[in-house]
């Protein structure tokens, strides 16, 4: 699936709010009311599916090796049905070891792609990407993407059964369950409790947009809060072709030449921040995201490229609840 602007819905939003165990909640961002529908907007496409693709020593090659990932369990909603089984495979990345730097294909499917993308374009979720450091969120030079969080379900779940609240929270219920379902997933893949994962964080990359060399952990800025042990970026969507740009580039990998990786709709790559017995920051997970570029065919499409980012945390998420502390990436 490849994602360019078409058409486009202006809405206007209702804000809300609610009580949780004594903290006020903003549902996130807007309930949204259309008034005008212009043209521009994101339209994603199927399109004939390349191989998973790295940029190494200064070629294009394809992964290859890839091993069934056995512990996820079935669900009739993320895996289109009851006949269809999940085949997600990984296999290690060439030069990502001192990061345990791995792949893993088809993680989501397209559709649940388009769901989660959908989301944010349904609330109009999408906000200027702030780099936050030391629970300050100001916006900085080093990216220009925009980026959307998506609803934390723990926060929601056991008030979608509540008369009081129910009828409030129909419009985001769908999110709710999707982002639960896949929180469920995420932490049978990486082992870990499902209160350790933070909320998920869609990006979107627009051609020329980009985020320069940064890190995931805060420890890396010196600061104590998002020590994130692990991050997984998932990508949802595809480029149209290698000279679109779009990599995720680790340029401290592979002894200092770099390690690119293609995105690719539904796969996702999978990192260390710090090591796994000591604890100490891994300096080569430093990573960009390399700008996107539009086609050369002259027919006025945006290529686009969008992913998720999943950060799992070193401390409960329900216990560390300055939002203002987490940046999106």
């Amino acid at each position: 699936m490849r994602c360019y602007r078409k058409r486009s819905t202006t809405t206007v939003c209702l804000l809300g709010s609610l009580f949780i165990a004594g903290l006020l909640v903003v549902l996130p961002n807007c309930i949204p009311v259309v008034v005008a529908e212009t043209k521009d907007a994101e339209v994603c496409e199927n399109t004939d599916r390349a191989p998973p693709r790295i940029l190494l020593d200064g070629s294009f090659h394809e992964l290859d090796g890839f091993d069934a990932i056995k512990n996820l369990s079935h669900d009739d909603f993320l895996d289109g049905g009851p006949l269809k089984q999940h085949t997600a495979t990984k296999t290690s990345i060439p030069g990502g070891d001192s990061i345990e730097l791995q792949y893993i294909r088809d993680l989501v499917s397209s559709e649940i792609a388009s769901k989660l993308i959908g989301s944010c374009d349904g609330r109009s979720g999408w906000t200027t990407s702030p780099q936050s450091i030391g629970g300050s969120a100001t916006i900085k030079a080093t990216r220009t993407s925009r980026s959307c969080p998506l609803i934390w379900p723990q926060l929601y779940l056991p008030l979608l059964d509540n008369p009081a609240y129910a009828s409030r929270l129909d419009p985001i219920r769908d999110e709710i369950e999707l982002t639960w379902k896949l929180t469920q997933r995420v932490a049978e893949l990486l082992d870990v409790k499902e209160e350790y994962i933070e909320p998920f964080q869609l990006v979107r990359y627009q051609p020329g947009e980009f985020y320069k060399e940064h890190h995931d952990h805060g420890s890396y800025y010196g600061a104590d809060t998002e020590q994130r042990p692990f991050t997984l970026l998932v990508f949802l969507s595809d480029l149209p072709s290698t000279k679109n740009g779009g990599y995720t580039k680790f340029r401290a990998l592979n002894n200092h030449k770099g390690v690119s990786v293609v995105p690719r709709l539904g796969d996702g790559v999978l990192w260390r921040n710090e090591h796994p017995t000591t604890g100490e920051l891994l300096q080569e997970a430093v990573h960009e995201a390399v700008p996107p570029r539009d086609d050369d065919k002259g027919d006025g499409e945006v290529v686009i490229k969008y992913a998720m980012n999943v950060w799992i945390a070193k401390n409960k998420i329900q216990d560390n609840m300055d939002v203002s502390a987490y940046r999106t990436h």
